[in-house]
């Protein structure tokens, strides 16, 4: 197949580097590139009514840590722009007052969306992107 038939598209923050083996096939590698920037910490003031999009998604972030400020209230997290609920299923993950998550990579780059069990406390923001 020829170069000029292989669609290429990185995404923010990757590379894609083609290697032309023996036998005339290409071997493709996508290397993501790792955080350039963190921006300042922000913070959530924790309710009882469902914010959405809290942290709008972007392509280009490469971490995402949360910390629960509370020490009662419980903090529950969708990945897009739906209102999450406290009830069973309402929900994609959550947070327990005094702790602390990481996002997982795959999911950093969504939306995120919270409601506390109560109104008390807030929640930290750590977000680092690549240019």
């Amino acid at each position: 197949m020829a170069d000029s038939s292989v669609a290429i598209t990185a995404g923010a923050g990757t590379a894609i580097d083609t290697y032309q083996l023996a036998g005339g096939d290409h071997q493709q590698y996508v290397r993501e590139a790792p955080a350039t920037a963190i921006a300042a910490p922000a913070s959530w003031t924790i309710s009882a009514t469902a914010a959405t999009s809290v942290i709008a998604a972007d392509t280009s972030r490469r971490a995402l840590i949360l910390w629960n400020l509370s020490t009662t209230a419980t903090v529950y997290l969708r990945y897009d722009g739906t209102g999450p609920t406290t009830a069973a299923g309402g929900s994609h993950d959550q947070i327990p007052p005094g702790a602390r998550l990481e996002v997982p990579k795959e999911l950093c780059t969504l939306a995120v969306s919270f409601i506390g069990s109560a109104a008390s406390g807030s929640v930290g923001i750590a977000a680092a992107t690549a240019a």
